[in-house]
């Protein structure tokens, strides 16, 4: 008999015979494991080194440092007892000097890391205009005393000046905000006077202007380091306070040396 029936798919595998096993690859996981090992041990080795020899470094570089003190202050003392004798004096003389300016170096840095220190104020204005007519009829701006911050200088008893307490050169600020249409230019100056009213003088003066084609707000600000002796009074004048933006203003000094 002729057989018709045609496939195109293989023959199916033959089936294994019983108690046969597939023969498994030669493994190296016994290598990967020794070598892994190996090579963490070296970085830890490596890692080890570089931190012992840091601190060595360190150690040394301060040890280092600690001796040259050492030995100059022992160079400064056999100045002092003139062991050095005639022929030395001029390598004293540069020591000590450069001792001096090390010294001075410290107290410029240990006065700038320290915070301000001497006197300063910042003074804010009060949030509404004085009733009686003393305060009304006057240029000044007077200073709330509860919510402003003032140190080693005095606020005068109607609370419109501060009172220099220490001489010195100080830096002066203040900044006055207009809130109210004008006609003209409105300005703001900072005047200084004496214990004598005739030693009355102005410092600085600033200027601004409100009208309809301008915003509702403009501010005069001033700023300048000046030299100021004790009992020296300053205050800060208004063109018209009725017109002055109260939430705005402020008035301040710092001593610079």
């Amino acid at each position: 008999m002729i057989n018709t029936f045609h496939s195109s798919y293989n023959p199916p595998p033959v089936p294994p015979r019983a108690g046969y096993s597939k023969p498994q690859p030669v493994g190296n996981t016994a290598l990967v494991k020794i070598l892994s090992v190996i090579l963490l041990m070296l970085m830890m080795l490596t890692f080890g080194g570089f931190v012992y020899m840091f601190k060595k470094l360190n150690l040394l570089q301060l040890h280092g440092s600690y001796h040259e003190d050492g030995t100059d202050l022992l160079r400064l003392e056999d100045c002092l007892k003139d062991k050095f004798g005639e022929n030395s004096e001029a390598e004293c003389r540069e020591l000590i000097s450069v001792i001096e300016k090390v010294l001075q170096s410290n107290k410029k840095v240990s006065r700038l890391t320290a915070g301000p220190t001497g006197p300063a104020a910042h003074m804010v204005l009060f949030t509404k205009q004085k009733d009686t007519s003393e305060f009304t009829r006057s240029n000044n701006l007077f200073w709330d005393l509860d919510h402003s911050l003032i140190q080693e200088v005095q606020l005068s008893s109607k609370g419109d000046m501060l009172i220099i307490q220490k001489p010195g050169i100080y830096f002066i600020y203040s900044q006055v905000t207009f809130s109210k249409q004008s006609k003209g230019a409105l300005k703001q100056a900072i005047r200084v006077t004496g214990p004598e009213k005739q030693e009355d003088k102005e410092l600085l003066k600033g200027f601004c202007s409100l009208n309809d084609r301008t915003s509702n707000l403009c501010t005069a600000s001033l700023a300048g380091v000046f030299q100021l002796q004790k009992d020296q009074k300053l205050y800060v004048t208004a063109t018209n306070t009725s017109l002055v933006n109260r939430d705005s203003c402020s008035f301040g000094l710092f001593k610079l040396w």
